[in-house]
């Protein structure tokens, strides 16, 4: 048979088996996308068009890893690039003397070395190095999809090698263009002995080559909806639609009746778009402080087992619903003790190459389990009860709630009954808690000596909801949220501050689909206004001190220099721990779990944390700018029996210091 007809027969038969094959599992998935509910991710399409050019050409995120990042942009690359080879390759096989010129050949052979170099880097990195992140990862399927690469490779030079004897010998072509193509030069100058220099061994090196090029590409095409490498197809789409409202956001828009989660078609098809673009690349798992600290939860594991879940139910029965036989996706899909070890802090969704959504996913699993009954531990329960009776998770009266005004020596005003410039929305531990009230007086202290006019709801306050809403208790969260957007219509202000993170990104964003659209700030944010306004006089200290950055203040609402730019103004010199700013490591609070039990798991987050701000050398304060870091962070140092050589300190009271330094100064004068 003549050796075109061949290699055309071959890639139709192929190329149709491939497709079928291919669309027969990518049919299964689109099923299994679109049942989701609706969401609109397609506004801003310059602003996200942008963004993909940012992160698939450039790697943005890919390269937060170098060593990943360089290894992937060799292959990734390579692949557009070696697009040309095949539309020669096929060109070939209709007019043997087509060649798309000796630069482009160049720029093929070029892309080949680069997809080589990243294979031989890919091999380092999972038989050498073996990150932990790999841990729970499909290790046999990123193999087959190297080995296919590695034949595709291959197959360029082998054909490259043998197309000059070929298209003269075999294919009539009296002067075949292939001067480009250098390695295939090297290699059929190795080639050039006696037995493999015939037409014969020609035909049949072309053919191998072009088999193991075309060939392997058709049966790779074929074999990626079956494998995680289906984010060949997915990534880009899902990274065009990633999230561009308030990143503390979770309120559905609209806002819904529940949030629940119970079966696949209560997820947004943006969801299910997630479950099938997960790369395993292990780096949320890797940033994930629940996985740190032993608890049993991989934000990996919890895509890769409700992706399972849906594929396995959509080729049984063709939906995604539930039926009488089916696992709860709560608690049977994924075990219920993973989603209640996660503390919200947004670590992995901030380190995600293809955008995921991790956290909402596990709030709404949350919701549906608390729907059934379940909540959690009985710390959980009993926090819940007391935030629907009391409006706090002390089971505090909320008369109590203004106690620690009584510490001062002036009068904190009711912003109920007089007019203020600014509404100080206290927090539940900011208020309640021992530890944290000492730091909620210090900062009343400085609004008090910059001359502000504030003032505080009193027992109009109740708590924000911002983390009984992560908890999954939505109708709780509106009940509670309700209750403040009463309060706050009888109030005149002009700005609203916290020092409570969660309850800054609950006013500043949850608050806002309820209607709510007054301007909130952190207190830093605030106290560095009055600092740059020359209201407020600040004197160095002269320590050194390391910031942890609040997930909910940071991660969040990306809020990082003002608490840094006003520590510097107090004369702190700033060390920063090997994770901060958008990659700080979380204190294990956040999501409920400051109310729940930690017995059975390893080292605390909270643990971990101190022991990084303690490995840093000349730091004697980790200054930090939420209530509960404060709580937490001294039970660790307690715990760790290090309290002489680091101070855990509100960066309030630092202000504090620094202003009473001066007025110590004035008077000294």
């Amino acid at each position: 048979m003549d050796l075109r007809i061949f290699l055309a027969v071959v890639t139709v038969l192929l190329g149709t088996a491939s497709l079928v094959v291919f669309w027969r599992r990518a049919g299964v998935i689109w099923r299994a996308i679109n049942q989701g509910r609706p969401t609109n991710r397609f506004e801003s399409a310059g602003e996200r068009l942008s963004f993909v050019l940012g992160q698939v050409l450039g790697h943005r995120r890919l390269l937060q890893k170098p060593f990943s990042g360089i290894l992937h942009f060799c292959i990734f690359s390579g692949f557009l690039v070696l697009l040309l080879d095949v539309l020669e390759t096929l060109g070939q096989v209709v007019s043997p003397s087509f060649n798309l010129g000796p630069i482009l050949d160049t720029v093929v052979d070029v892309f080949v070395v680069l997809v080589i170099v990243g294979l031989l880097l890919a091999l380092f990195n999972r038989l050498v190095l073996k990150p932990k992140r790999f841990h729970g990862s499909n290790e046999t399927d990123a193999f087959i999809i190297l080995g296919m690469i590695a034949l595709i490779m291959v197959g360029i030079i082998i054909r490259d090698a043998y197309y000059p004897l070929a298209a003269r010998e075999v294919l009539g072509v009296a002067h075949p263009a292939t001067q480009g193509h250098f390695l295939g030069y090297i290699l059929a100058g190795l080639l050039a002995v006696p037995g493999w220099s015939s037409p014969t061994a020609a035909a049949v090196g072309y053919a191998v080559g072009y088999l193991l090029d075309i060939g392997v590409i058709m049966v790779f095409f074929a074999y990626l909806p079956y494998s995680k490498h289906f984010h060949v197809f997915t990534a880009v789409p899902n990274i065009y639609l990633h999230k561009t409202r308030p990143l503390g956001e979770l309120l559905p828009e609209p806002p819904a009746e529940s949030m629940a989660v119970k079966s696949y078609s209560d997820f947004t098809w943006k969801d299910l778009l997630d479950l099938y673009t997960c790369t395993e690349c292990g780096r949320c798992q890797e940033a994930c402080p629940a996985n740190a600290s032993g608890a049993p939860l991989s934000p990996k594991h919890v895509i890769l087992e409700l992706r399972d879940g849906l594929t396995g139910k959509l080729l049984e029965t063709g939906t995604g619903g539930e039926d009488g036989e089916s696992r709860p996706l709560a608690g049977g899909v994924v075990e219920a003790e993973a989603l209640w070890s996660c503390t919200t802090c947004g670590a992995c969704q901030e380190v995600c190459p293809v955008f995921i959504e991790h956290g909402p996913k596990i709030i709404s699993l949350r919701a549906g389990l608390l729907e059934e009954g379940e909540a959690g531990d009985a710390g959980a329960q009993k926090a819940l009860v007391s935030l629907d009776r009391q409006g706090n998770s002390f089971g505090q009266p909320s008369r109590r709630r203004a106690q620690w005004v009584k510490g001062l020596d002036f009068p904190v005003p009711d912003a109920r009954k007089e007019a203020v410039d600014v509404l100080w929305f206290v927090g539940d531990y900011a208020a309640y808690d021992p530890r944290a009230q000492e730091n909620t007086r210090l900062l009343a202290r400085i609004l008090h000596r910059a001359g502000v006019r504030f003032g505080i709801l009193y027992e109009g306050e109740v708590n924000s909801g911002n983390d009984c809403l992560r908890m999954g208790e939505y109708g709780l969260f509106e009940s509670l949220a309700e209750k403040n957007l009463k309060a706050l219509e009888t109030v005149e202000f002009t700005r609203i501050i916290t020092a409570d993170p969660h309850s800054l990104n609950a006013l500043r964003n949850e608050y806002r689909k309820l209607g709510f659209e007054r301007p909130v700030f952190h207190y830093t944010e605030f106290l560095l206004e009055l600092v740059e306004s020359g209201r407020l006089e600040l004197h160095p200290l002269g320590i050194t001190a390391t910031y942890h950055d609040p997930c909910y203040l940071g991660r969040w609402n990306r809020i990082f220099d003002a608490p840094r730019s006003l520590l510097r103004r107090c004369g702190v010199e700033v060390v920063e721990m090997p994770r901060h700013g958008r990659f700080s490591f979380c204190c294990g609070a956040g999501g409920g779990r400051i109310w729940m039990s930690e017995a059975g798991t390893g080292e605390r987050p909270a643990d971990q944390r101190v022991k990084e701000a303690l490995g840093l050398s000349g730091v004697t304060h980790l200054a930090v700018a939420c209530p509960k870091d404060v709580v937490m962070f001294a039970a660790s140092l307690s715990a760790l029996g290090e309290e002489s050589r680091l101070q855990v300190t509100d960066v309030a009271a630092l202000v504090e210091a620094a202003s009473r330094s001066g007025e110590a100064q004035t008077e000294a004068n």
